[in-house]
């Protein structure tokens, strides 16, 4: 079943749920016309964040976005889920968009996106905004004990201080901009399932041929200031699929959905319009195609 809304300031709305093979039920919100696009969200996120991106494509594209596990209206599962249920979740929803769909995976959805593609042998497009992996070693660098131990104690802020500093690997400023912002309470709401992500997202160490399954065009998206992935992380990533296409977003960091989600419309537009090709209005030219500024 669904329900009609209206995005503030948006086109119309349809929420709704799908069972994912573990019996959760996964809730989502379409939006939009044309052949679907589904957005698998990041960490510290839920659909909710990208709404203002699906406003940007609804005239070109029906999106769905939905409510990772654990986040929004999708339950967490306890005790700990099996380590691919992320990537069934992800199967669940593409399934609901039907044929022809598109995936959009940011950061841990990023590398849940991957996963899906090959092991579905997926062959349409698949966008990825600084996915996680573990090809150039453990995403977690052994610290889900010790995360999952701040959680059963109730220490949410630090466990997300934690997660910033020990996973991730920010510098004391990039961790105090975050607790000044926004952002910081959301993490405090999404935090709960992190050390199940990071037990995917360890497994996700991909070599040459792993990812044969996929067969559809791919793409890179990484913002030109974001501190999250590091230039190894991509060149670990082009290693195991070799096609993938390397788009940068001038100026964006990590967070380009809610900051610029224009900018991050009309990229993901450019790839899906013209798989082979990139056009530009700036004449800006990265790894042999153009990308807007």
């Amino acid at each position: 079943m669904s329900a009609k809304m209206r995005l503030p300031g948006g086109p119309a709305a349809a929420n709704g749920t799908v069972e994912s093979s573990d019996g959760t039920p996964i809730a989502y919100r379409r939006v939009g016309s044309g052949p679907p696009l589904v957005v698998c969200h990041g960490s510290f996120a839920s659909a909710q964040d990208w709404v203002q991106f699906a406003s940007k494509m609804a005239r070109v594209r029906t999106v769905y976005l939905y409510d990772r596990r654990g986040r929004g209206s999708s339950p967490y599962v306890s005790p700990a889920f099996a380590v691919d249920a992320e990537v069934d979740d992800l199967a669940a929803v593409v399934r609901t968009a039907g044929p022809g769909s598109a995936i959009l995976g940011h950061s841990f959805g990023g590398g849940c996106a991957l996963s899906y593609a090959s092991r579905e042998r997926f062959d349409g497009p698949v966008i990825v905004y600084e996915p996680r992996h573990s090809i150039d070693g453990p995403v977690s660098a052994g610290h889900i004990p010790e995360i999952r131990r701040l959680l059963a104690a109730g220490d949410r802020e630090v466990a997300v201080h934690a997660v910033l500093d020990k996973v991730i690997g920010l510098p004391p400023s990039a961790i105090a901009a975050f607790a000044d912002s926004p952002l910081w309470e959301r993490m405090q709401q999404t935090v709960d399932p992190f050390p199940d992500e990071l037990r995917l997202l360890d497994e996700l160490t991909w070599r040459p041929g792993d990812l044969d399954g996929i067969t559809g065009p791919t793409w890179l998206l990484v913002g030109t200031e974001s501190p999250v992935l590091p230039a190894d992380r991509e060149g670990a990533l082009r290693s195991v699929l070799p096609g993938i296409r390397r788009i940068s977003l001038p100026g964006q960091g990590h967070f380009a959905y809610q900051s610029a989600p224009a900018v991050l419309a009309r990229a993901v537009q450019e790839c899906l319009a013209a798989p082979g090709t990139l056009t530009s209005t700036t004449g800006d030219v990265h790894d042999g195609r153009r990308v807007r500024d």
